[in-house]
This record gives C-alpha cells, sequence and structure tokens, in this order.
C-alpha cells in the first residue's frame, strides 16, 4: 500500500467543514479590513527565495524543497551552469510569492497602498511534530506602500482579531523592532564584539552566522546557544531615530487599539528580510510548537526583488 509522505495530512469529509469554517472567517475579517485576495504559485524560481527570505535563514539552508529544471546533474560542473537560474522551489512562505507578484504585475503603479491577503499551502523540509507539517497551510496578509506605522499596527490588530473569531484564548502578543539598513551595522559591531568570545560555546550554524547575520543568532533554538545569549547587547537600544520614533508610535496605536502585549528584544523572526516591526503571537492552549501567527516591516523587499523603493 503506499502511503502520504511523512509530514502531510489527508484532510477528509468529516474536517472539511472545519477547514471551510476557518477559512470563512479568515476572508471575513480580510474584507472587513479592505484586504483583496491574491493567489501565486505553487512554485517558484529558487533564486526567489534565496534572495528575498535570505540565504543565512532555516529555511534556505535546511528546510526548501527544490528541484533543478533540464539539467543532467551527472553531467553538471560548478561553471557550467547556474542552479539558481533553473531550480524552483516548492513555496515555503507566502510573502515573496506575493511581493514577486506585486513587481511583475506592476501592482505598484496602482494607488497605494495594496492590502492582499492569501491562503494557501506552504511546504518545508523540517522535521514532522505535533503542529508542525512539511505541507501545512498559511494564511498571510500584505500591506504596500506606506511607512506609517499604522499599517504595522493594522495588520497586527488583523490577526489578533482573526484569531479572537476563532475562539482562540490565553494569546500573547510580543513585539519588537529590529532596525533597519541604516541602525542595524551599528548593532552587528556590538552583537559581533560580545559574541567574538563565545564562538567556541556556539553550535556549528551560529558559528556560519556570525560572519553573515549575527542577528539570526539570536533566533537559534540551540539551548546551549541560548545560555551563552543572555546578556546579549538588544537592539532596542541601538536603533537610530527613525526605527525608535517608529517603534514608539507602533505602541501609540497599539495602545490606542487596547491591543495588549509585551515587548521581547529577543524576537528577531526566522526570515532575513525584516525591517523595524516584528512580531509574533503565541498560544497557551496548543503545547509547545505555541506561534499560531507572526509577521513584520520589510521596507528592502520589493527593491531587492527587482521593484521600485517601496515599503511593506
Amino acid at each position: 500500500m503506499i502511503k502520504k509522505p511523512r509530514g502531510t495530512q489527508d484532510i477528509l469529509p468529516a474536517d472539511v467543514h472545519k477547514w471551510l469554517y476557518v477559512e470563512e472567517k479568515f476572508r471575513e475579517v480580510c474584507k472587513n479590513f479592505g484586504y483583496d485576495e491574491i493567489r501565486t504559485p505553487l512554485f517558484e524560481f529558487t533564486k526567489l527565495f534565496k534572495r528575498g527570505v535570505g540565504e543565512t535563514t532555516d529555511i534556505v539552508q535546511k528546510e526548501m524543497y527544490s528541484v533543478i529544471s533540464g539539467v543532467d546533474l551527472k553531467k553538471y560542473k560548478d561553471d557550467a551552469i547556474d542552479l539558481d537560474a533553473k531550480g524552483m522551489t516548492l513555496k515555503p512562505e507566502g510573502t515573496a510569492p506575493v511581493v514577486r507578484a506585486f513587481v511583475e504585475n506592476k501592482i505598484y503603479a496602482d494607488a497605494q497602498p495594496s492590502k492582499l491577503y492569501y491562503v494557501t499551502p506552504c511546504s518545508r523540509h523540517e522535521r514532522p511534530q505535533a503542529g508542525r507539517f512539511r505541507q501545512f497551510h498559511q494564511f498571510g496578509i500584505e500591506v504596500f506602500g506606506t511607512m506609517q506605522a499604522t499599517a504595522d499596527a493594522e495588520v497586527i490588530a488583523l490577526a489578533m482579531d482573526f484569531c479572537n473569531r476563532l475562539g482562540l484564548h490565553k494569546l500573547l502578543l510580543k513585539v519588537n523592532s529590529v532596525g533597519c539598513p541604516e541602525c542595524r551595522p551599528k548593532y552587528h559591531a556590538v552583537l559581533k564584539e560580545f559574541l567574538a568570545g563565545k564562538l567556541d560555546n556556539l553550535c556549528e550554524t551560529c558559528n556560519e552566522r556570525y560572519e553573515k547575520n549575527p542577528l539570526r543568532v539570536l533566533d537559534c533554538k540551540v539551548p546551549t546557544c541560548q545560555d551563552q545569549l543572555t546578556q546579549a547587547p538588544v537592539m532596542l537600544d541601538h536603533l537610530c531615530e527613525d526605527c525608535d520614533t517608529h517603534f514608539d508610535n507602533l505602541r501609540t496605536y497599539l495602545d490606542a487599539m487596547d491591543v495588549q502585549y509585551e515587548i521581547d528584544t529577543r524576537i528577531v523572526r526566522g526570515l532575513d528580510y525584516y525591517t523595524k516591526t516584528a512580531f509574533e503571537v503565541l498560544s497557551e492552549d496548543i503545547g509547545a510548537q505555541a506561534a499560531v501567527c507572526g509577521g513584520g516591516r520589510y521596507d528592502g523587499l520589493v527593491k531587492e526583488i527587482g521593484g521600485p523603493d517601496m515599503p511593506g
């Protein structure tokens, strides 16, 4: 008997109505907030995720389902062909494909901001466990064309509203700022100075990230690495004036909407494209994989993927 691949699931007739209910609630709240639906392909060129998500992320380094199209690997030589140009990857997350569609279809030429949402399957080759599958379904929203912290607050408010409509309780919203290209290099220098004497006690992955993207060291889940990071300097103490003001404004808007949150300086998210706002929503009711939602601002991603210099 042929069985389903490890890390996937069948959604049987007895359960489909539950999925339809959740999807209906998501579309309902997106409509109320003025978002329009977008649908992107199940796979994209591998280079989209390497440029967008980041080559130092766990997704790109360890978790992507990628294939090489039209290449005889037996004859392949390092200098013979650009594998990134030929490679295709099942999408591991929803943002980069939406940004690609936003640029390719010149949606940036329309009146801004653009407010989009999607419901899509994603694929990551990671260890399956309770609440974590190799093929999973993601709800996402993207906003383009505004630098104002009102957009960040709206995205967070939509996420919390959706969770509340589903009856999820005991939720904890954590927010942080990861800075921008102006202030982050200065913080990187301070962080690398702190980490320099601890490299022998950090895992191999953290040692690789130390040179390429030291901020990602803070995201390591290895307990022994976390023990070495308890006194690490925090980004909030090294923000430029613009990022500091943006974070203050975000907090003001969340307070005005009576959205409860706490500041967590260790939230950096697992993707390289984030700037300024980063957030996570955690639940006490679903076990070890407590995160039910996460996101943040990405002011450089549209330009990185080939579009105009437009915030998101």
